[in-house]
């Protein structure tokens, strides 16, 4: 007979009726070397401090704005 009680054994395949997994967030971990100008690296490491975010935050920041008016 089935047991219609019993919860169904965790086997890593979905089962019907289960809810999908939510989306990690996009961690940060893809490293990237450039080559810049002296007064570059203090212009971003200055504006980096003045918002209190990472580095790479200006720069993705700076990026996205690119992209955008191209």
């Amino acid at each position: 007979m089935i047991d219609t009680a019993a919860t169904p054994k965790e086997t890593g395949i979905p089962q019907r009726g289960a809810r999908p997994r939510k989306m990690k967030a996009e961690r940060r971990s893809d490293q990237m070397s450039v080559r810049m100008k002296p007064s570059t690296r203090a212009l971003i490491e200055s504006l980096s401090d003045a918002e209190g975010v990472p580095i790479a935050e200006i720069v993705e920041r700076a990026i996205d704005a690119y992209a955008k008016n191209a």
